[in-house]
């Protein structure tokens, strides 16, 4: 394989031996496993700025959002604001670049490029060389203030640099062009207090909500031209500010910097460290495939810079270097925009998962409206691309009303994980008339028992009917088609959730006979096999004609020649899981196999997951994953040839943490996906029923599990000893009088309550 020569993963020699150390608890492990990793870039970037996705470094703190490009000759940090956004009442709805900083360095033109990035400090580092003489840079956005420091040092000699702050450039609508402001507020050089800038940018005039955010640079101590001498380092810190935070945030700015030290930065860099500490707190995995693992803490990385601000999560790419971001860069609500934050739930990362749901929520008022405007009936119906509080992006569904449904699979995440009543109140009128608008839209058939004729698809229950899904495209566009795969998945998630919130609400009591009734006789997902399709989907491989899969609809798409349709109602829909019958389970293995693809322009962040989902062999799925990413992962995380951005950032955790564990069925399984001749280990991954779980696999035997209960909640797990007793030993107190048996068992918690499981041996 040919390896990319443009980054490197640096695992410092990390050894894996057992994984877990005896007597040390997981979470100890945590910072010293992702400190074994960095992302190494050796070229400098090429794609920025651009429409679609970056290659540069990324830094951010889940608002202010950094891209670092250029030569070393001329540097430029590409600076964004999660809350700086055009938004309009209809199909203008998009996230805007604030700023670019640029830093020139004459000296430097030819010199080499190094870009270290320490993935749990979150410090990117750069080595410029040229002529026996260095230039070491040190950046980061702080964790805990929106502001951008860039320290230089030099050795071997002496470099002179110039600083400036520039408004975005090309890319901006030249419509809203006349509400950038750039004020030079420069005291020249060698005045000791330094040089100063700002710009700002303005979308206030015919906007939906108007947003405003500024910028402000301040070279420390010198003028916009300086010298990077031995022994004489030069500060440069850049701040921002909106007007959702101060309504005078020009001021605001501009006062981040103008009185900061550089006796400073080492506080300021104590608290940004201690917040990544605890980001990496939360949870941790380990595991033979460093490659993988890296990436694995890459994506965190990533995710943990761009999520964090509640109403704003990053849109498509996150990072936005050109005002017009293709598909507006928007929320694309059929799966695109929830993509990246799958793995985010099970990692124990709430803070970054959080801010998902919010434009969700904010959209449900006008997504009503637009149900009744359109097919006249009451329910939630979601357009396929909005914006933040409530705004729009694109006006259309698709002919999809899948929509609404993809867009409860966060809030399911979230609930099941959690159980917090206090989210439940905030997401269930939303899960409440997403269900409404099935109610509404679902046709019931009556099946006659005297006929005997089950439905192509087949009955739940023969003889008493079924729902039928009229009207709904499976791919965008496809046409009016019955029963398309994923949506019959989603209407039985939605009809749970509705279910299991409106009982821990107690409300709605007397709408849960209508949903049980769907939930129970919604119809079954469309099957055939792979000699049924159409030849121009049959794949070469004769030998897997014969293969039963499932029907990317009942009637009308058959297949798809691309896109992971085919597997979305495994995951992340939830639709079929290692509890689910052996026919559903060959079918759902062959659908992978069949699907043949690994890597894929949209929705590669199910496949993996899918795999794992329906205990598809472990050893592929994993050496598939490293050969494809290898191959086609960028150095910071995204995908290369692949506009789609954010959403790969959960490939490896969406697969990993499903090996490594799963719990969507109420069931806890320990390394239920894993190969059983590779240690791994991993520590307090959220489980349904808002369990926090710990275990470790060694030489084929399962040790070390641990299970925190948040909220009191009966636990079921499958028996990590087949065959042997279990020992349920709480808060440490090990008196061994209590026990399990069978291949699963239930047993009681409390909230708060840390059960540790042994073999009875």
């Amino acid at each position: 394989m040919k390896k990319n020569a443009s980054w490197i993963i640096a695992c410092m020699g990390l050894a894996f031996v057992g994984v877990c150390p005896a007597g040390e608890e997981p979470h100890q492990e945590n910072l010293k496993i992702v400190s074994a990793y960095k992302a190494v870039f050796t070229d400098v970037p090429k794609r920025i700025p651009t429409w679609e996705t970056v290659d540069a470094p990324l830094l951010g703190n889940g608002d202010t959002l950094v891209a670092f490009a250029g030569e070393p000759a001329a540097m430029k940090f590409y600076i964004g604001k999660n809350d700086l956004w055009i938004m309009k009442v209809e199909n203008d709805s998009r996230p805007q670049p604030l700023a670019r900083l640029d830093v020139g360095f004459p000296q430097l033109k030819g010199a080499s490029y190094y870009v270290e990035q320490d993935l749990a400090r979150a410090i990117t580092t750069g080595r410029f060389e040229k002529d026996g003489k260095t230039l070491m840079m040190e950046t980061a956005v702080a964790a805990t203030k929106n502001l951008l420091w860039i320290k230089f040092t030099a050795t071997g000699g002496s470099f002179t640099g110039l600083a400036g702050l520039e408004l975005p450039g090309q890319g901006a609508a030249a419509s809203v062009a006349e509400n950038d402001r750039k004020v030079n507020i420069g005291r020249g050089a060698g005045v000791k207090t330094g040089y100063e800038k700002v710009v700002a940018r303005e979308f206030t005039k015919d906007m939906f909500v108007p947003a405003s955010a500024a910028c402000a640079l301040r070279v420390v101590n010198c003028g916009e031209e300086f010298t990077v001498a031995p022994g004489q380092p030069v500060l440069i810190v850049a701040a921002t500010a909106s007007r959702f935070e101060k309504e005078n945030f020009r001021e605001a700015a501009l006062a981040s910097v103008a009185d900061f030290r550089a006796e400073e930065l080492p506080a300021l860099q104590q608290a940004h460290e201690a917040w990544w500490r605890a980001f990496w707190d939360k949870s941790f995995v380990q595991m033979p495939d460093k490659f993988l693992e890296q990436r694995y803490y890459l994506s965190q990385y990533v995710l943990a810079s761009a999520s964090r601000l509640k109403d704003f999560p990053p849109g498509l790419f996150g990072w936005v270097t050109a005002g017009n971001p293709r598909w507006n860069g928007d929320y694309h609500m059929n799966y695109n925009h929830v993509a990246p934050f799958y793995g985010l739930y099970a990692a124990n990362h709430l803070e970054q998962a959080d801010p998902c749901h919010v434009p969700i929520l904010a959209n449900a008022d006008r997504a009503r409206k637009t149900c009744r405007k359109t097919l006249g009936i009451e329910g939630i119906l979601q357009d396929c691309g909005i914006g933040p509080k409530g705004s729009m992006a694109w006006s259309t569904p698709l002919m999809q009303k899948s929509n609404s449904s993809y867009s409860c699979v966060p809030l399911a995440f979230r609930w099941y994980a959690t159980y917090d009543l206090d989210y439940a109140r905030q997401a269930y009128p939303f899960v409440r008339d997403v269900a409404l608008f099935w109610e509404n839209w679902l046709k019931f058939e009556p099946t006659s028992p005297s006929s005997g004729t089950p439905s192509p698809a087949g009955l739940r229950r023969p003889g008493e009917g079924r729902y039928v899904i009229y009207q709904d495209a499976v791919h965008e566009l496809s046409g009016d088609d019955m029963n398309p795969i994923v949506s019959l998945a989603l209407v039985k998630m939605v009809m749970n959730l509705s279910l299991d919130m409106s009982k821990e609400l107690g409300v709605d009591a007397g709408r849960r006979e209508k949903w049980e009734h769907i939930r129970d006789h919604i119809s079954a997902f469309p099957t055939c096999t792979v000699a049924d399709l159409p030849e121009m989907f049959r794949p070469k491989d004769k030998s897997l004609w014969t293969l039963p899969i499932f029907r990317y609809t009942e009637k009308g798409i058959p297949w798809w020649r691309d896109n992971t349709l085919g597997i979305q109602h495994i995951f992340p829909a939830g639709g079929i899981g290692l509890d689910s019958s052996p026919e559903l389970l060959e079918r759902a293995r062959n659908q992978v196999r069949v699907l043949g693809r690994w890597g894929d322009f949209n929705g590669m962040n199910s496949i993996y997951a899918a795999a794992a989902r329906v205990g598809y062999d472990p050893k592929i799925i994993l050496n598939e994953m490293h050969a494809t990413l290898a191959k086609i992962g960028l150095p910071n995380g995204m995908i290369a040839g692949n506009p789609h951005g954010m959403e790969h950032q959960s490939i490896v955790p969406n697969a990993i943490q499903e090996m490594l564990m799963q719990s969507h069925e109420g069931v806890i399984r320990l390394f239920p996906c894993w190969p059983n001749d590779q240690n791994a280990c991993f520590g307090t991954l959220r489980a349904r029923g808002a369990f926090l779980v710990s275990a470790e696999l060694k030489n084929g035997i399962v040790s070390g599990v641990k299970i925190v209960s948040e909220k009191g909640k009966l636990c079921t797990v499958q028996n990590p000893w087949p065959g042997k007793k279990v020992r349920i030993i709480r808060s440490g107190i090990r008196l061994f009088r209590e026990t399990a048996q069978g291949t699963r068992f239930t047993f009681k918690t409390k909230p708060g309550e840390v059960v540790e499981l042994q073999p009875k041996l």
